[in-house]
């Protein structure tokens, strides 16, 4: 007989806020997904507490999963599948853009 683990999995809470300076606020077990609302590419800084974990990221979204929910549609965009008791959280971005610059030679 194999004996089950018990696990604590703290719940994330997003808070948005958008470009008219409305707030939005949520909570969930297994992630949080954040999409872009126009044709344009969303940027988005990333703070957990008062720590700044990517200052800017340029995608069409990006899902932040506890364990939880890693193994969901975390897991179906090419994001980590975490362990239950890692205590970690999973950022994902969904087609990430990175600004290049190029500069071609004149002809």
């Amino acid at each position: 007989v194999i004996k089950s683990k018990s696990v604590s999995i703290l719940p994330l809470q997003m808070i948005v806020k958008r470009k008219n300076n409305t707030i939005k606020r949520g909570l969930a077990i297994n992630e949080i997904s954040m999409f872009r609302q126009s044709k344009q590419t969303a940027s988005l800084q990333i703070i957990n507490g008062s720590r700044i974990l990517i200052k800017k990221l340029i995608c069409d979204g990006v899902l932040i999963s506890t364990p939880a929910g890693s193994t969901a549609y975390n897991s179906s965009v090419g994001g980590p599948i975490l362990s239950l008791n890692s205590k970690k959280i999973a950022i994902t971005p969904i087609s990430p853009f990175r600004d290049i610059s190029i500069n071609f030679p004149n002809a």
